[in-house]
């Protein structure tokens, strides 16, 4: 998922497209992240999603951490 949404940055960049993108591997979403659960940004926000899962499917997890993202 975060190679797809990186992708999808880097398209803006190249096409000049000129709209808010939080989900780069250092981006909001990964500042978030890191700021409400303490958890490491060295790998991006996908290993640190991944690493934290305890047991549910990750893709689950970044889906339910992304709607509290963009609640807050």
């Amino acid at each position: 998922m975060q190679s797809i949404l990186f992708g999808y940055g880097v398209a803006l960049d190249v096409h000049g497209l000129d709209e808010k993108f939080a989900m780069g591997a250092v981006g909001p979403f990964a500042r978030w992240i890191e700021a409400r659960f303490g958890w490491s940004m060295c790998g991006g926000w996908a290993v640190a999603i991944e690493e934290h899962a305890d047991g549910e499917e990750p893709l689950k997890v970044f889906f339910r951490l992304l709607d509290e993202y963009r609640a807050s």
